[in-house]
């Protein structure tokens, strides 16, 4: 600490001489007894000599009472450390470059009242018997600058807690502000990429500055909006992201300084879409094929008995003229392409459900290995090499092995046909869902199915085959007993990539439940 009066040299000066030396001095006295801060002149041995009126307001002291006090007992026990830091102050005040030391002090007045104030020490090295405190008042902006604080430790909350990304950017187009979301759904890990990162390298080609544009023009929303707009950003990898985009232009006196967007996601929601009109397009082709099922049952009927009836009238007819008679060959011709108008009798009353089969744990690659045991001797698939991959041990699903079979053998004619009987088929079954579902993937190289049929192959009636070669009721008919089954059938093609047909059907479990068999 400081050295004793008796061993200082010279003496400390007391307060008269103080006094008189800023009396000589009118002006620069006026000047400290009207300044709004506080000033004090201090004694090496820390004694008050001198205080404003501003002093003695700001330390809760009456006017001309600071004089001669300890400054030790004017701080208080709570600043106590501040006084141990002037101590040392001149303790090292041969080796100090700056003999100034500023430090931030709380003290509680007379008033009760609770002040925050900003006290500077400086030692004059012309008068090395005392030196001077600045003492200001900077309570109230403490004060503003905790709210400030808490406001902004608000907003980044808000804005960090948004689901939707939020961006902003100076106009020359640096990144002022982000918050999590947008580091999400742009794909950056590092903070550091995104603050690097020019504004326009968010947008596609030139879209960064048709939004300002836009945002600039009084049509989006007024002028310096632009809201909700469906446009694409760009991920850190290079793909586009579609998004709805709002944002806007901040203006400071009608000067531009910033832009900030807000971008919500959407390929969560387009996913929904997608899903719902594919939904909407199965019902609404279940409610076709089921109002077909019954209009075909009902022809089925009319022309089964005419059929019947053709056919038994040209068979006597041929009894009684013979084999060799000349009109025998058109007999043939009739018998024939009546036993064809069966035939196609018989798939209209499959595709109307007008027949009932027995339903019974069925073992899918069974049903496979048995088509394939019926198909694989035709001359239709002598060039054709068929791969299977199936899973042992698939549980069962509920069903006929007849009308499954007619299924899988209806996919295996169609692939064999369009790859005019070269190529490969290749046939998977196996276990998705936890084991909860079977699944049968018929993929073959042929030259697939347009983009634009693909929607439209399970309609009844339709083909892509030549007349004559085709009633257009194969797939639908397998369509039907595939939902019958409460499963699912969906197809996936592309130009000369062949296509591929995925079966999905419930699997079975055997277990008693109020006296019945149920499914899985």
């Amino acid at each position: 600490m400081l050295k004793s009066d008796d061993e200082r040299s010279p003496l400390r000066k007391s307060l008269p001489e103080v006094t008189n030396e800023l009396g000589s001095h009118l002006y620069l006295y006026q000047i400290l007894e009207e300044t709004p801060n506080g000033v004090m002149v201090v004694s090496l041995d820390h004694q008050v000599l001198y205080a404003n009126p501003a002093a003695n307001q700001l330390l809760g002291v009456h006017y001309r009472n600071l004089t001669d006090t300890s400054l030790e007992n004017l701080l208080g026990e709570e600043n106590q450390w501040f006084f141990y830091q002037i101590g040392q102050f001149f303790d090292n005040l041969s080796e100090m470059e700056r003999l100034k030391i500023r430090h931030e002090i709380e003290l509680t007045t007379g008033e009760n009242r609770r002040k925050i104030l900003d006290a500077v020490l400086i030692y004059p090295p012309s008068s090395p018997e005392y030196y001077l405190m600045y003492l200001i008042d900077i309570t109230q902006r403490k004060k503003l600058e905790g709210e400030l604080r808490r406001r902004n430790t608000f907003f980044n909350n808000l804005i960090n807690s948004s689901v939707d990304g939020i961006i902003a950017a100076d106009m020359n187009g640096t990144i002022i502000l982000f918050n999590e979301a947008a580091l999400t759904l742009l794909g950056y890990h590092d903070e550091a990429d995104l603050e690097r990162l020019h504004v326009t390298n968010l947008y596609p080609g030139g879209l960064a500055r048709e939004i300002i544009k836009r945002m600039r023009s009084n049509d989006f929303g007024g002028k310096g909006k632009l809201l909700y707009h469906e446009l694409s950003v760009r991920h850190k990898d290079g793909h586009e992201i579609p998004v709805r985009f709002s944002g806007g232009i901040i203006y400071d006196r009608d000067k531009e300084i910033a832009t900030f967007g807000i971008f919500t996601d959407l390929r969560d929601i387009i996913k929904i879409e997608k899903h719902l009109e594919q939904t909407h397009n199965m019902l609404m082709q279940s409610e076709k094929m089921a109002g077909l099922g019954r209009l075909a049952a009902g022809v089925a009927h009319e022309i089964n008995n005419p059929m019947s009836g053709i056919m038994l009238y040209a068979n006597l007819i041929k009894e009684v003229v013979g084999e060799h008679h000349e009109v025998s060959g058109d007999l043939d011709t009739i018998i024939h392409e009546a036993e064809r108008c069966k035939v196609i009798v018989a798939d209209l009353l499959e595709f109307s459900h007008q027949t009932s089969y027995e339903m019974e744990p069925t073992d899918i690659n069974e049903v496979i290995r048995k088509t394939l045991g019926i198909l694989e001797n035709q001359p239709l698939y002598h060039n054709i090499e068929f791969r299977l991959n199936l899973a042992d041990g698939l549980s069962p699903v509920l069903g006929n092995s007849i009308r499954l079979n007619q299924v899988v053998m209806n996919l295996l004619v169609n692939a064999a046909q369009a790859m005019n009987g070269d190529g490969v088929i290749s046939i998977t079954s196996r276990a998705r869902a936890g084991n909860d579902i079977n699944e049968v993937l018929i993929s073959d190289t042929g030259p697939g199915i347009a983009e634009e049929l693909q929607d439209k192959i399970f309609e009844p009636f339709f083909t892509t085959k030549t007349t004559g070669e085709g009633t257009g009721l194969g797939l639908s008919v397998s369509f039907a007993i595939v939902k019958e089954h409460q499963g699912t059938i969906k197809v996936s093609s592309g130009p000369d990539k062949g296509a591929t047909f995925t079966l999905r059907f419930p699997v079975f479990v055997d277990t008693v439940q109020g006296g019945g068999i149920h499914e899985h």
